[in-house]
């Protein structure tokens, strides 16, 4: 299916304004660039990591909405050019584009990068393509849609290795912030007895509930509110979150955990290792902290 793209250049105080125009006119979404939001966060340093490439400048700020295909894109634009009747912010730059796009093309481009992997005897497997195990491999199939978690970033890759090296059979596992539930799913074929999955983002339940579905796992218990609800503690807990999460969850994570439990954290960038083994280290042992570039993964036995 293809639509419509009308992205309008602008300034950051009139944004909103045109943001609100794009709406109004039928835009099924809006996408705002401007550096000024990011220079806000990066000086605020409210983030754990950031590209290089965020901290070089770039000029002025643009508003995408995205149209279907039937759009009369010059009634569109002179709604946008109506603006610049308005006295009360500068609306004298604003310079309208039009591109079509494949939303086909748009949402499976990265899906031919995506291709089956093994870390440790598990292999993950994108739910479009065919893969025969050998040997002792298990099979994890795959579809992280929009949530994050496809098991080839760093953070997710050291905590599925991290998994085979502990007693996970007949144990009950917390995926902490489950993402796309790779973490959960991983465990459950390593021989876990039961998978509590939870989130705060609907989108990453909707993912995971997928992924259980795809993967044989019938009636996943999945939170979408606050972990410490939960019944029975339990003997592994996984988070792949960041740093500044990890330490503010700490108390959660140890609650979490049954005596002598084990916690495998991960998304610790190389600048956090020390904050988040001050704050861990106190109710924790740990027994294996492994790199993998700029991050790392702790494996831990709470105390």
């Amino acid at each position: 299916m293809k639509f419509k793209q009308i992205t309008v250049r602008c300034s950051s105080e009139t944004s909103d304004a045109v943001s609100y125009i794009l709406h109004e006119a039928g835009s099924m979404g809006e996408v705002f660039d401007d550096y000024g939001d990011i220079k806000e966060v990066l000086d605020e340093k409210r983030w754990d990591y950031a590209d290089a490439a965020l901290f070089n400048p770039t000029d002025g700020c643009s508003v995408s909405g995205f149209f279907t295909i039937e759009t009369d894109e010059t009634a569109v634009i002179s709604r946008i050019d109506s603006l610049r009747s308005e006295d009360w912010a500068d609306f004298s730059s604003l310079e309208a584009t039009v591109t079509l796009i494949d939303s086909e093309e748009w949402e499976n481009e990265w899906k031919k990068y995506y291709k089956p992997f093994a870390l440790g005897n598990i292999v993950i497997v994108p739910e479009w393509l065919e893969y025969n195990p050998t040997g002792g491999e298990v099979c994890v199939t795959l579809n992280p849609g929009l949530a994050f978690g496809t098991g080839m970033h760093e953070t997710t890759s050291m905590c599925i290795e991290l998994m085979q090296e502990i007693p996970i059979k007949d144990k009950r596992v917390l995926d902490f912030g489950c993402g796309s539930g790779i973490l959960g799913v991983c465990a459950t074929v390593l021989g876990a007895k039961s998978v509590v999955f939870a989130d705060n983002d609907e989108q990453a339940v909707t993912a995971t509930k997928y992924n259980c579905k795809i993967n044989g796992i019938s009636d996943p218990e999945i939170f979408l509110r606050d972990v410490r609800e939960m019944d029975t503690p339990a003997d592994i807990v996984l988070a792949n979150i960041t740093a500044d999460v990890l330490i503010a969850v700490e108390p959660i994570i140890k609650d979490g955990l049954s005596r002598g439990g084990y916690a495998i954290i991960s998304g610790v960038i190389t600048e956090k290792i020390d904050a988040v083994k001050q704050k861990y280290t106190k109710d924790f042992a740990v027994i294996k902290h492994v790199r993998k570039n700029e991050w790392s993964a702790f494996l831990l036995k709470l105390l």
